[in-house]
């Protein structure tokens, strides 16, 4: 399977919209995260919490593509992508529905998560719409300075 990371680097997050979207735009993709990342670049110590989620109800609207970098040389289009929407996703309520969340503290603080083989975080296109299918998310719900953070995902698909 050919894979790709994406995400937003010396980035503004908000804790009203998402970070960054996976978003699996068609009913034939099947993919899985394989890989998040995240990191601060402030000059003082700030408490930050980040979470990766499923959507109750996915985000939609104006959809701004992230750049990303393909893996491998021969497979440079993905059927699925990863941005941002105009229309933010909805969240459950913290900490109900996390993939993950994390704490941390943006002045230097960083992470990575490499998902174990047998489990990673699965996504199926939107021919299965509804509650937790064909989206994941990842927003703060703590820390929204200027250009302070990066939040990356790898995606294999």
């Amino acid at each position: 399977m050919p894979t790709m990371t994406s995400g937003n680097g010396a980035f503004t997050p908000q804790t009203t919209t998402d970070n960054w979207t996976w978003d699996t735009q068609s009913a034939n993709i099947f993919g899985k995260v394989i890989a998040i990342g995240w990191g601060g670049r402030l000059t003082t110590s700030t408490a930050y919490r980040t979470r990766w989620t499923r959507p109750t109800t996915a985000a939609a609207g104006t959809f701004t593509a992230l750049t990303s970098a393909y893996h491998q040389p021969n497979y440079t289009s993905f059927g699925s992508r990863v941005g941002t929407f105009s229309l933010a996703s909805t969240l459950q309520a913290d900490p109900a529905g996390n993939l993950w969340a994390q704490d941390w503290n943006a002045q230097g603080g960083v992470g990575m998560i490499v998902m174990p083989l047998a489990n990673p975080w699965w996504c199926v296109g939107p021919g299965n719409t509804g509650a937790l299918n064909g989206q994941i998310a990842c927003r703060n719900i703590a820390g929204v300075d200027a250009s302070g953070s990066s939040y990356e995902v790898t995606i294999e698909e």
